[in-house]
């Protein structure tokens, strides 16, 4: 990565590293952008404010934020040489907007487009600079911080948690994690266990291939609400069969998908969890 402020054509600070960290914020993700580099040093007293950052998409033609003020309002240049500039830009996401850069980078680094733009005052005057550049932010680096936002430990749906010997708000997170990972046929996997845990706690598995039964045959519009529903759990787990056996690959929207129905699932009493705590 390559980014700079500039005065005239010449560099005031020039940066070559984009970190990322997440922080705790009261509603959405909190994520700080860190541009790390070094300034050469300038001739006259540049005074730099209005300073934003942009992302975009890795094809640079979608907003992912369009604008992230400097944490300072303020950063005034001198003559000395200083090796380590640090910009910190920092932004509160919705669930919405890191879901959609989950679905723009998969299961892989993420790819962005950075966009910096900053007003200079100087003794010639008020001068904009603007640059972009590609990054990349490794796999780790972007999970991590993800993880220390919160996002990781967000809940697809409000739910009753069960009473049981079985920790089922571990195999729920343990299926978020798997599909954070990129890792969506072990997550299908999960939701299987899960929906076998219910049939285990209900003692309706026979019910439920029953009622899966009828739905195939002409008895289907005699199905009473509940029948139907334990026909949907049936076919759900059937799905959920390919993540431990299947050759195909699930996407991470199938695998969300997946997860949001088997939550569903467990909210509704008639079918999921018979108790709460």
């Amino acid at each position: 990565m390559r980014l700079s402020i500039r005065d005239s054509g010449r560099y005031l600070i020039e940066f070559d590293r984009l970190d990322v960290q997440g922080r705790k914020a009261v509603s959405g993700c909190g994520l700080v952008f860190s541009l790390k580099g070094s300034s050469p040093g300038s001739e006259r007293n540049v005074d730099i404010f209005d300073i934003q950052l942009g992302l975009h998409n890795s094809e640079g033609s979608r907003f992912i934020v369009p604008s992230i003020p400097y944490a300072d309002s303020l950063r005034q240049t001198s003559q000395y040489s200083n090796g380590n500039e640090s910009f910190h830009f920092e932004a509160v996401l919705t669930l919405e907007q890191i879901n959609a850069i989950e679905e723009i980078r998969q299961d892989g680094d993420l790819k962005l487009v950075v966009t910096l733009k900053a007003l200079l005052s100087s003794s010639s005057g008020l001068e904009r600079s603007y640059e972009r550049s590609e990054v990349v932010v490794p796999r780790e680096v972007w999970l991590k911080a993800l993880s220390s936002s919160g996002f990781c430990r967000t809940v697809l749906y409000e739910i009753p948690l069960p009473a049981s010997d079985v920790d089922i708000e571990s195999l729920l997170t343990k299926a978020r994690g798997f599909i954070e990972t990129g890792h969506y046929k072990d997550a299908v996997m999960q939701c299987r266990h899960i929906i076998e845990w219910l049939e285990e706690q209900r003692g309706d598995k026979r019910e439920a291939a029953a009622a899966n039964r009828m739905a195939h045959s002409d008895s289907r519009k005699d199905m009473t609400s509940i029948e139907r529903l334990l026909s949907l759990r049936e076919q759900l787990k059937n799905v959920c069969q390919l993540g431990g056996h299947g050759r195909e690959a699930f996407t991470r929207s199938q695998a969300l998908s997946v997860l949001g129905m088997t939550m569903a699932l467990i909210s509704e009493p008639t079918v999921g969890a018979l108790s709460v705590r």
